[in-house]
């Protein structure tokens, strides 16, 4: 009850006073996505997160449509997992002790989980949570497969007393397994990153796990089993004909997109000398790559053919200054000093499993040295590998033998609720950013009238709007808030020319209900708006048309619409190159 009602304050606190956004965009178009908003129906493949996520909150959405059950799920996932971890602090320290650590555990790490909920960070709490329940089964009084309890304060566990403490025994492993599972399903890579520091964890609580060797090894045959069917059905579902062109774009989008660790300038000219054009080389870095023909797959592979032969490459000598930088950050988040404060409570209670604080560090050193090197280490990912060596150290405490005065931990614990009160009340919408760690807003500055450019869209309803990604991702700040669902539909005329949406197939469905084919070449068409991509005649002109002009029919605020033309007769298309 105690960590229940924990959770429920703090919940509170950021519901009351927090900014409610989904702490990445990938999550507010995935939950769009799953509520059909690009096309006729619902759609659960959500490509980052397991679509088996998705068919789970079909049933939800079907009965009360117009609730953002998607958001509601990964806020449900952060309320357990944190629950979870104050139950098991109550129970391995005691009342006192327990209430006190669960009460600063979960004012440190509140804002960041339930202010900025997104699926990486849901993943991985989850994930820890299970590990923990499932390392605090073996070293409580795992059940036997002989029907008994070794517990000894359960020696009469013969009869229906004792098959009910067998079953009340059995739960820890039960919960920890469905919660990793459930960690694997919103994001694979994270629950994989977790797997180091678990088996550590139960290596250090080898000898009873030994004890209890059928049921510890019951427990990891049917998570890893489970985990690994799901992650084989996800990805079964895209290996059909409708999603193949969307799965095909999806390695070469991410490799010019999100990463930038090699000589941008050496590029540009190796393609300039190859004979291909360099500007279309940064509108692929722009995230401006709806164009079947030129753009197409193996077209940008080839350019990243180009890129790998300049790609950064971190030197020997130059790891542990990247490293100690990296660490450096570290010391500014409060889950290396949970990760720290925990390992210090081993030495004081439990010296004999000192070895850990080493051993989680070494494991931490290693996966930050192999994002470095791949460019792609930020906050939501660090923070995860300090969490899950954090809370892998609470199995190892052993007997808290210094018992606080109550009077003292209801001091404590006021003197935490009341600051976190003030500390909300006043600065609620200052949280962690997911990238960076850096503390700020997710708010973003602009002064569009967002109505007025959604109900200039609504009133052209024979008109398809292309967008720039920028564009695309600032309507999402001003849509519904996550805890309710976009409508079926509602992205329907609206389709970005760059991020990870293009060529869903209910996106491409769309597109040739409005005569496109190939959205950007297309964007000659009557029917078709350009919004903030003013540039693209020059493109136009290099692959397709001879003569292209481009006007400005409308601005609103930050926000452009285009009108691009093919000039007199000029309009026959050239053959692409």
């Amino acid at each position: 009850m105690y960590s229940v009602a924990i959770n429920l304050f703090f919940l509170v606190l950021c519901l009351v006073f927090g900014d409610i956004k989904f702490g990445a965009i990938d999550d507010y178009f995935m939950a769009a996505v799953l509520t059909g908003a690009h096309g006729t129906d619902y759609n659960p493949h959500l490509l980052f997160v397991n679509a088996i996520y998705g068919y789970a909150l079909l049933p939800l959405y079907h009965l009360f449509p117009k609730i953002g059950w998607y958001y509601i799920g990964e806020m449900a996932a952060v309320f357990a997992s944190f629950t979870a971890i104050g139950y098991v602090l109550l129970r391995r320290c005691g009342e006192r002790w327990g209430l006190l650590l669960a009460m600063l555990f979960t004012a440190m790490f509140a804002s960041d989980f339930y202010l900025v909920i997104q699926f990486t960070q849901c993943a991985s709490i989850l994930s820890a949570a299970g590990m923990l329940l499932f390392g605090y089964g073996v070293v409580r009084n795992p059940v036997t497969l002989e029907g008994r309890s070794p517990d000894r304060d359960h020696v009469d566990s013969i009869g229906p007393k004792g098959l009910q403490n067998d079953i009340l025994a059995a739960v820890p492993f039960v919960l920890g397994v469905l919660l990793m599972l459930w960690g694997s399903v919103m994001r694979w890579q994270a629950f994989l990153m977790g797997m180091p520091f678990f088996c550590v964890g139960l290596l250090f609580n080898l000898k009873q796990c030994w004890k209890f060797k059928w049921v510890t090894l019951a427990g990891l045959v049917v998570m890893f089993v489970g985990a690994y069917a799901m992650h084989h059905f996800d990805a079964s579902l895209y290996k059909n004909a409708e999603y193949a062109p969307y799965v095909d774009i999806q390695g070469p989008r991410a490799a010019l997109g999100d990463v930038s660790n090699y000589n941008q300038n050496a590029v540009y000219e190796d393609l300039e000398e190859m004979g291909k054009n360099g500007n279309d080389y940064h509108m692929l870095t722009d995230w401006m790559f709806y164009d079947t023909e030129t753009f197409a797959a193996d077209s940008m592979r080839n350019i990243i053919g180009v890129i790998n032969h300049y790609r950064d490459s971190i030197e020997r000598g130059q790891i542990p200054r990247l490293l100690l930088n990296a660490l450096g950050s570290s010391l500014r988040s409060p889950l290396f000093w949970s990760w720290f404060g925990f390992c210090i409570l081993i030495f004081a209670t439990n010296r004999k499993k000192a070895l850990y604080l080493w051993a989680s560090l070494a494991i931490v050193i290693y996966l930050m040295t192999v994002l470095l090197g791949m460019g792609r280490l930020v906050y939501r990912v660090e923070s995860g590998f300090w969490l899950y060596a954090a809370v892998l150290a609470i199995p190892l405490w052993g007997s808290f033998r210094y018992e606080l005065p109550r009077k003292l931990v209801v001091a404590v614990v006021v003197v935490i609720a009341v600051a976190n009160v003030f500390t909300y009340a006043t600065s609620g919408e200052m949280v962690r950013g997911p990238g960076s760690g850096e503390l700020r807003t997710l708010a973003i500055e602009d002064s569009t009238d967002y109505n007025q450019v959604f109900a200039y869209i609504d009133s052209q309803p024979d008109k398809m709007f292309l967008l720039s990604m920028n564009a695309y991702m600032r309507f999402s700040h001003h849509k519904n808030p996550p805890y309710l669902a976009e409508p079926i539909g509602s992205y329907r005329r609206t389709v970005s020319l760059g991020y990870w949406t293009p060529y869903l197939p209910e996106i491409t469905r769309t597109l040739a209900e409005f005569g496109v084919t190939n959205p950007i070449k297309d964007v000659v068409h009557d029917n078709v708006v350009v919004v903030n991509a003013g540039r693209l005649a020059d493109f136009l002109q290099r692959h397709y048309y001879d003569s292209v002009a481009v006007e400005k029919i409308k601005s609103i605020g930050e926000m452009e619409f285009f009108k691009y033309r093919l000039v007199e007769t000029d309009s026959a298309a050239k053959e692409a190159e």
